[in-house]
Parts: structure tokens; C-alpha cells; sequence
């Protein structure tokens, strides 16, 4: 037996009130007056036997009265067999991931999971504490009506969400609400990709009760990815797809809502899925939405895929000797591309390419450091005329590898510029930079300084390359004595990326997926949504809408970059995992514990939720015990 309310045990005490009465009344003497005290005596002395069962059975019932009020003021939880469910902490997990929006027999497959769950929720009473936990990681709490609310509101999400930790944290909850039998009630639509062995949830003693679900949904056609080269149009580009399809489909692709080119893919897998690539330009200017989009299905969510361009003017910038052959070059190809054009030192918005010991310069200045280290304390001077806040180190000549620091815990980017330039590059001749805002008491160690947001990339655990307001810092000469970065295929496309974005106006583009969080964004004051309105951010890290599109980022009231939106590739993998075994088997790769079961129908699955608390709560028979206590105890003295 368990006590909801334990402290109310103390209630028990007042059992000795009668117990006390009935002592003291034992103590009371009588005083006789007249003389036939013979008579009385003899009369006391018949009905004394009688005299104390009543009194004592009177004491018993007042103490059973007192005990049993006590009891039920705990809330006392036992285990009776067959008589309704004891008080429960339940946890139920609802799968809201976007392949629950799929349409099966008719029916939306979330509109089935949602009559189910609220099903459940129907069946809680006033004892029991409940959540409910989508895939995204919402927890909905309250009693039964909130959640009910809470559950009708709730839709499909444009992304995968995670159920591995939206059902470790419904194993914490269900642990919280102690001493009532904790219980998780899992409810996804069986999409064979939601049960991955490499996000494990340790259960332990919490029972966790799954449904059988089968997501049969075959010929699902989907975008799987959208990629516009370069981001930045001048103002034109080009727009590769990848679509996934079972029998040949027709795809449009739209810029601002408008279609810009058409066509049709032959039939394709989501391991080989087929390309589209179409090359066209843009007479409006700014920060533009594309899609990709193909005819709906029984899964619309994976029809459409978002992306986002600039077009604009190509990025100037001004070339000095300083900067060396190799950079001279790489910013001549780009010139002849068109990518890139050449301004005059000084003017507004055109960037200085040269070496950092070059005197004279003006920001926005991209630096990279002198090939003679007897030039290093001219460049430091000039680096402290410029404001920059770091400094050329001692040189070093032993050869260590680039790599792109985690930011905030996060990884890098693998697929970014940063990442395929530098990640890896060897590097023979460096200067360690050192971060020196101003006092030497400010300057942190190599360590701290290396997972500063503005390092781009480190080589032998110090910073090499590093960026700021209105500078980009590299801490080699660009020359193939120094590093192999210069003859990198990566290091162009990056030189672009540094010119137009980090030195330019351009801003940047970050593709996350529903419901993650996005960090490095101190400049951004708003998201502005698909349909106009802001979003307004406060701190460094955001996190991302639930539902796909393409969310300009707002300095203001100026645009300064793209949030894409979409949805993982994987989660238009409609396969479900298939039949009774193995859906048994799949719950348990990613729930392990000490009991893991799934039921066939949801009658079955409620039974078995609730039986892993089988008994009732003592509340009301235990008041109805103190009742009948006080009735007979009324009845008896009133004789």
C-alpha cells in the first residue's frame, strides 16, 4: 500500500480523543443522597457487563471513525485485483513527425492516433497525473480537459522530430509522479525509420506500452533535395532536385510564387532518386523563396521543398599586390565569371583583398598574414589601426592539419564552405593568432580563444583563420609553401562566400530542419514568415519552426539572410516495419526495459496501460467505513 497524501497520516492522532473521554469518564465518582443505595447497587451490579461492551464498543467505533477519515485523507493506493486501475503517472508519447500526415484508407493516419489517445485520456479519473509528449519534445500537462484541448490542437509536424527523446523524457515524467505506478504509452504511426538503434531510451522498472500500427502507404513522391548555385544570383543561377517517385511525375519549380520552369522525372528510388536541373534568372532583386513541387499524394508535405536566393550585383572587391599571386588569381577567376567585381580601394561597400602588413588599408578588408616574419610587428600594428582585436604569434613551421571548430557544443557543418576548405588542409608555415581585445588580463588561452565564435578554423589547436565586423583574418601567407589551401578546388567557392557574406551585404542562408535550434544569430532581431509577419528573437540561438518554408532573417527592418526549412529526406520513407514481430522488435531497439510490450487493437493497449497499475485508490471506501463507524455509533448511543 501506497499514500498519495502521507502527511495527512498525522490525522491519526486524533484516534485518541475518545480514547481519552472514555478514561476520564471511568474516573467519575457519584455522589447518593438518599438511603435506598442497597437497591441501586444491586440494580449497577446486574447491568455493569452490559455497561461496559457498550461502552466499549462505542470506543471502537468512535476510533474507527477517526482511523478510517485519517486513512482516506492520505489517499491510500492498493493493489486489489480486478477492481478498476489504481492511480497512474502516465506519459503518453504521440507521434506528430510529418509522415503522420499521410492519408491511409481515407483517413489522415494522425487523426487516427489523436481519436486514440484522447480515447485514453477519456479514461483517467481525478487521481491520476498525466502528459502527453510529441515527437517534437512538447510536453502538454494539466488534468484530463487540458489534455484533451491540448491533443485537438496538436497537428503533424513538417519534420522527422525525434521519438527517442520525446520518450526518454515521458520516462522522467512518468517517474515524477511517484508514489502512483508510472506508465509510458506510446503511440506512432510505425514508420520503420522511427525505430534506429543509435538513440537507445534505458526505461528501466517504467513500463512502456506501444500500439501496433502498420504504415502501409505505398508510391509516395517527394522532393528530397533543393540546391541553388550559387546563393548569391547576378543575377541568374542554377537549381538542382532530387525527387524520389514510383511512376513518372510532373514538377514545377517557382521563385516568389511565381513558376519559373516545369517538367516531368521518370520513375525513381529514394537511394537512387532522379535529377532535375534548370538554369534561370530573376529581373527582382533581394532575398527570394523557391520551391520545388510536385503534384500531391498521399503525403503532401514531401511535395513541395523550399530554397532561398539573393539577387543581386556581384560582391567588388580591390586587389593589393600584398594579397599575393595565388589569392590574385583566384579572384581573377571569379571576375571572369562574373561572380565578382573589381572596385577601387575606398569606395563604399568594396572590399580590400591584401597582406596584413599592408599599410594604408581600410576596412572591409580581407587579411592574410606576411610571408616574412620580419614583417610580423608592422602587421600587428596594422592590425591594431584597423581595431581588430587579434595578433600575429611567433611563427611556427611544423606541419598540422586545419580542422573547423565545434561552436556552442554544436559541430561543424560538414557540408558548409568553411568546412570543405579548411577542414584537413595542411598547413606548413602559420602564425598563431591571439585573440587581444585591449588589456593582457582579457586575453583568454589558446584553448578558449579556439572556440570562440569567430574562429573559422584552427591549425595545432590554436586559430588560423578568424572573422569580425568588417574583417576576415588568415593566419598563413596563401602561397603553396605555406599551406595547400590556395590549390584546394574548396578555397574559391569559400573566397566567394567570405567576399559576398561575411565582408559583404549578403548575409547567409542556414538550412535546419522543424523544431532544432539554430545558434550564431547575436544580428537577428525577427524571422519573418512565409506570410509577412515577424517573429521577434532575443539571444544567440532560435528555435526553428515546426513547419517547412523559407523565414527571412531581420536586422530590423533589413533583411540579412534565409532560414530554409525542410523536411528530413528520411521521413519520406513511408515503409512500416512490417508485422507483429517486428514491430515488437522494433519497439524494443529503441525502448530497453524491464517491460516492453505492444498490444494488437486499442482496446488492448488501453488495457494493458492501465493494468500495470491494477487495483483502486481506498478513498471512498474508506470514507464509507468512518460513515457507517459514526451511524452505528449514533444508533448505539441513542439505546
Amino acid at each position: 500500500m501506497a499514500f498519495l497524501a502521507p502527511a495527512f497520516l498525522a490525522l491519526a492522532a486524533l484516534a485518541g480523543v475518545p480514547l481519552l473521554v472514555h478514561l476520564l469518564r471511568r474516573k467519575v465518582g457519584r455522589v447518593v443522597d438518599f438511603p435506598a443505595v442497597r437497591y441501586l447497587e444491586r440494580m449497577e451490579q446486574e447491568h455493569s457487563r452490559d455497561l461496559k461492551l457498550r461502552n466499549r464498543l462505542l470506543l471502537l467505533l468512535r476510533l474507527l471513525a477517526v482511523l478510517a477519515l485519517a486513512l482516506a485523507a492520505a489517499r491510500p493506493v492498493a493493489r486489489l485485483f480486478g477492481v478498476g486501475h489504481a492511480p497512474v503517472s502516465l506519459a503518453l508519447v504521440l507521434d506528430n513527425s510529418m509522415s503522420t500526415g499521410a492519408v491511409q484508407d481515407g483517413r489522415v493516419v494522425f487523426d487516427s492516433l489523436r481519436a486514440t489517445a484522447r480515447a485514453l485520456i477519456g479514461e483517467l479519473t481525478a487521481d491520476d497525473r498525466a502528459w502527453v509528449v510529441t515527437a517534437d519534445g512538447r510536453v502538454i500537462g494539466g488534468g484530463s480537459d487540458a489534455l484533451q484541448d491540448g491533443v485537438a490542437a496538436l497537428a503533424p509536424l513538417g519534420g522527422r522530430g525525434d521519438l527517442a527523446v520525446a520518450t526518454r523524457r515521458a520516462v522522467g515524467l512518468a517517474r515524477s509522479g511517484s508514489p502512483r505506478a508510472p506508465v509510458v504509452a506510446l503511440l506512432s504511426d510505425g514508420q520503420a525509420s522511427a525505430f534506429r538503434t543509435d538513440s537507445v531510451v534505458v526505461a528501466g522498472d517504467v513500463p512502456v506500452v506501444g500500439l501496433r500500427q502498420r504504415l502501409a502507404v505505398g508510391g509516395n513522391r517527394a522532393v528530397l533535395q533543393v540546391t541553388p548555385d550559387p546563393v548569391r544570383w547576378t543575377p541568374g543561377g542554377i537549381v538542382s532536385a532530387s525527387v524520389a517517385s514510383a511512376d513518372s511525375v510532373a514538377w514545377r519549380l517557382l521563385l516568389d510564387g511565381r513558376t519559373m520552369a516545369r517538367g516531368t522525372v521518370p520513375p525513381a528510388t529514394l537511394d537512387a532518386p532522379a535529377r532535375v536541373t534548370s538554369r534561370l534568372a530573376s529581373s527582382n532583386t533581394g532575398w527570394l523563396r523557391g520551391s520545388v513541387e510536385l503534384d500531391a499524394d498521399a503525403l503532401r508535405a514531401d511535395d513541395v521543398r523550399w530554397f532561398a536566393v539573393r539577387v543581386a550585383p556581384p560582391p567588388t572587391a580591390a586587389v593589393r599586390a600584398e594579397a599575393g599571386a595565388f589569392l590574385s588569381a583566384a579572384l581573377a577567376t571569379l571576375v571572369d565569371e562574373g561572380r565578382l567585381a573589381r572596385g577601387r580601394e575606398g569606395d563604399a561597400r568594396v572590399v580590400t583583398v591584401a597582406g596584413a602588413q599592408a599599410g594604408g588599408t581600410r576596412l572591409p578588408a580581407l587579411l592574410t598574414a606576411p610571408a616574412d616574419p620580419i614583417q610580423v610587428g608592422e602587421a600587428n600594428r596594422q592590425l591594431a589601426r584597423l581595431g581588430i582585436p587579434w595578433r600575429f604569434g611567433a611563427v611556427a613551421r611544423a606541419q598540422v592539419l586545419a580542422r573547423v571548430p565545434a561552436q556552442g557544443g554544436v559541430p561543424a557543418d560538414t557540408a558548409s564552405a568553411a568546412a570543405r576548405a579548411f577542414d584537413g588542409t595542411p598547413v606548413r608555415l602559420r602564425y598563431p593568432l591571439v585573440y587581444s581585445p585591449g588589456s593582457a588580463g582579457d586575453r583568454p588561452d589558446g584553448n578558449a580563444a579556439a572556440s570562440r565564435p569567430d574562429t573559422l578554423a584552427t591549425a595545432g589547436g590554436t586559430p588560423w583563420v578568424v572573422s569580425g565586423d568588417g574583417y576576415v583574418l588568415i593566419g598563413s601567407p596563401l602561397e603553396p609553401d605555406a599551406t595547400d589551401l590556395p590549390l584546394d578546388a574548396a578555397f574559391v567557392p569559400w573566397l566567394l562566400e567570405a567576399l559576398a557574406r561575411r565582408l559583404g551585404d549578403d548575409g547567409r542562408v542556414i538550412e535546419a530542419t522543424p523544431g532544432s535550434v539554430v545558434s550564431g544569430l547575436r544580428d537577428v532581431t525577427a524571422l519573418e514568415r512565409p506570410d509577412g509577419t515577424l517573429l521577434p528573437t532575443t539571444g544567440d540561438r532560435v528555435t526553428v519552426p515546426a513547419e517547412a518554408g523559407v523565414y527571412f532573417l531581420r536586422r530590423q527592418a533589413a533583411r540579412i539572410g534565409a532560414l530554409v526549412v525542410n523536411a528530413e529526406p528520411m521521413e519520406s520513407d513511408l515503409r512500416g516495419v512490417g508485422g507483429p514481430e517486428s514491430e515488437s522488435g522494433s519497439l524494443a531497439t529503441l525502448v530497453q526495459g524491464k517491460d516492453v510490450a505492444v498490444a494488437a487493437t486499442p482496446s488492448a493497449w488501453r488495457q494493458a496501460v492501465f493494468s500495470r497499475a491494477a487495483g483502486q485508490a481506498l478513498l471512498l471506501p474508506l470514507v464509507a467505513l468512518a460513515l457507517a463507524a459514526l451511524l452505528a455509533e449514533a444508533w448505539i448511543s441513542g439505546r
